[in-house]
């Protein structure tokens, strides 16, 4: 097994950046979805405006406005710089920004609050000129903006469980119950720092699909982090089975796999993978997952190996 794919979403909603290597933080990998598409208020706070006195504003989701799909960004070579293109558009049309905001735009800027599957973060708006770049191709008028406060949020599950006593409410051994999971944050990520995949499971949603549009690039509609590359034995949401994960790093001088970093996965998803009865039209694919293994780099073709298994249910 190894890392076939890494992708990173700047701007939450967008299509993705594929890269070849991504650092990991204690909020996923670095510079993921720290970009949000905001519906702008009809009375916006002031910039000062403490964080009980901020509104909370809609975010724009992929799942609901298809329109975000015809946005690609792309990163910079130096890391810096961010460019967002209309993919159809003519004449083309595209805005350059930087990847990271300056503290002093940041400092300045309107501020509004967002709040992703029952947690909140503080949002920064961008300014006007990526504004009207979004306002002039998706016909409405909105705000790009940045995350703020300390730059991440609760995951929703760890969250709910803070609110209502998660001992009381969730079963034995549930992952939410692990103090490591409650420790984890995430940016505007929905409810989990990464989302894993499997070659297996890409190719077996791929013989679904009619024979026409087979040879689509299907993964990059289920929108993960890491995509796994496994071999012909391996079956399909094998993935759901793996309670943690060890990644490589294959040294060309000694020719000896180095451990580079340990990533552990909710096991959230597979007792309702195939249909979610609260969602029945929502499949759910892949499995959220974290790691404390900060600072580490991950690459395209890292070995993986898995360390632990689910016990079975």
């Amino acid at each position: 097994m190894e890392i076939r794919r890494i992708f990173l979403y700047p701007v939450k909603s967008l299509l993705p950046v594929e890269v070849s290597y991504a650092e990991l933080t204690s909020e996923g990998l670095r510079f993921d979805r720290q970009y949000i598409l905001v519906k702008m208020p009809p009375q916006p706070a002031a910039p000062n405006a403490s964080e009980s006195e901020l509104g909370l504003v809609e975010h724009l989701a992929i799942k609901k406005n298809f329109l975000l799909a015809l946005f690609q960004p792309s990163i910079h070579d130096g890391w810096s710089k961010l460019t967002i293109r209309h993919t159809i558009a003519r004449p083309e049309s595209s805005i350059t920004m930087s990847l990271t905001p300056s503290p002093s735009l940041c400092a300045n800027a309107s501020k509004f609050k967002v709040s992703i599957f029952g947690t909140s973060a503080i949002a920064i708006d961008m300014g006007d000129n990526p504004a009207c770049f979004f306002r002039k191709h998706l016909g409405m008028d909105v705000r790009l903006c940045f995350i703020g406060g300390n730059g991440k949020r609760m995951l929703p599950g760890v969250a709910f469980g803070s609110r209502v006593g998660a001992a009381k409410v969730l079963p034995p051994g549930s992952p939410l119950l692990d103090e490591r999971v409650q420790a984890q944050r995430t940016r505007f990520a929905d409810a989990a720092p990464y989302l894993i995949t499997s070659s297996a499971s890409e190719e077996d949603v791929r013989s679904r699909l009619p024979v026409e549009n087979q040879a689509e690039d299907v993964i990059i509609r289920l929108r993960p982090n890491i995509h796994i590359g496994v071999d012909d034995s391996t079956p399909p949401y094998d993935e759901d089975d793996w309670d943690t994960i060890l990644v490589y790093d294959g040294d060309p001088k000694t020719k000896q796999v180095v451990p580079k970093a340990t990533i552990q996965l909710y096991g959230l998803l597979a007792k309702d993978r195939r249909v979610n009865p609260l969602y029945p039209h929502k499949p759910v694919f892949g499995q959220y997952a974290y790691s404390t293994s900060v600072g580490q780099t991950l690459r395209v073709g890292d070995v993986v190996r898995v360390l632990r298994r689910n016990a079975p249910t």
